[in-house]
């Protein structure tokens, strides 16, 4: 057994035990598990060197994809054997998931790129916690990510916090093959259920919240089969049960219908988005991935990215997300890449710098600095 297999055995084996005496009990499909983690209840000292944003602090986030896996070719490689990713990491070494050194040489990037908070894109609905399964990459990929950053924090380092971005794709897509109804109970467990098991991952102290709230974005509306407000009452709600009475700071997707505490938008990468929570990314090229329609937005050498970047500093918003940190197969990286280089974190860093200072730059007609 290598050190993290030991590590997640360590962290997850006794509620991983548990879960296995649930499900064997009642059929998977219709049996919410209980919480994975072990950062459930937390006490006060859990919070202990937890540190908030303001709500007018300016804050830079990136969605973090950590689905990769360089020894089962996981998310590297497709079905038929082709190359999975358009844009590519500097070094195949430890790429993958599984890895603390991986996740800490990209946090290790964010600190120079100047990000604040990283959202791993997680997929962890309670369809995918079959035991017999293995453990699926959403839950096994966070534990070396909290690992990671606990070394930075001993070696006196500041690394990006962790909020949630939830996607929603698992209320329609999942191993149950059910189509989640988020207003029947069923469907408002499974969804608070997803954030809690995050949560329940991330000690306390490293959570990114706004005024003493944990962060939460959600992807798009479109997936789940029917909802209305009431799960996000319970979400929140059970949040506060299960998290000493904190409460989510909850980002929409513009697609949904509901009251939240903020409003973001996908497909920055494409062009700025700013409904509230802005989104801005480098260029798009989805090439690598099978059966989509032709899509590409050129890099321009990183003239695009800067664009988007001088777009949003005329008007910006206190809370800015990056498209993405290292989505690979949609070539919307910004970390260090074959193809780039550091090329974007640098970009990246000069533009956070600007946006921390408060710096405006002139009109669109009047030339950029």
């Amino acid at each position: 057994m290598n050190s993290i297999d030991a590590f997640l055995l360590r962290v997850l084996g006794p509620l991983l035990a548990l879960t296995t005496v649930v499900t064997a009990a009642t059929p998977p499909a219709r049996e919410i598990p209980p919480a994975l983690g072990p950062y459930v209840h937390p006490k006060a000292r859990d919070f202990a060197g937890a540190r908030t944003f303001k709500s007018t602090d300016r804050v830079v986030g990136a969605y973090y994809f950590y689905w990769y896996d360089v020894d089962t070719k996981e998310h590297i490689v497709n079905d038929d054997g082709s190359d999975a990713l358009t844009d590519h990491p500097a070094a195949m070494d430890d790429f993958a998931y599984t890895s603390i050194r991986w996740h800490k040489q990209q946090l290790t990037d964010m600190m120079a790129a100047g990000i604040d908070v990283l959202l791993p894109v997680f997929w962890g609905a309670p369809s995918e916690r079959d035991p017999r399964a293995g453990l699926h990459w959403s839950f096994a990929g966070l534990p070396p990510l909290v690992q990671a950053r606990a070394e930075l924090v001993r070696e006196g380092k500041r690394p990006p916090r962790i909020g949630l971005f939830y996607d929603t794709s698992t209320l329609q897509w999942n191993s149950w093959h059910e189509h989640i109804d988020l207003t029947t109970d069923f469907g408002k467990r499974w969804f608070y259920a997803t954030v809690r098991d995050f949560f329940s991952l991330i000690p306390p102290r490293d959570w990114a919240m706004i005024e003493g709230h944990p962060l939460v974005l959600l992807y798009a509306a479109a997936f789940a089969k029917n909802y209305d407000q009431g799960f996000i009452d319970y979400t929140k709600e059970q949040f506060a049960q299960d998290f000493a009475g904190r409460v989510p700071y909850l980002v929409r997707q513009n697609s949904w219908h509901i009251l939240a505490d903020n409003t973001c938008a996908w497909g920055g990468a494409l062009g700025l988005q700013n409904p509230g929570v802005a989104d801005l990314g480098p260029g798009y090229d989805h090439s690598a991935v099978p059966g989509r329609t032709p899509l590409v937005v050129p890099r321009e050498g990183g003239k695009f990215y800067e664009r988007n970047w001088l777009k949003f500093l005329r008007q910006p918003s206190h809370l800015v997300m990056l498209e993405t940190w290292n989505e690979f197969h949609e070539g919307t990286d910004i970390c260090d890449s074959r193809e780039y280089g550091r090329r974007y974190i640098e970009l990246t860093r000069q533009y956070v710098d600007r946006f921390k200072r408060g710096w405006k730059p002139p009109a669109a007609n009047g030339g950029a600095p």
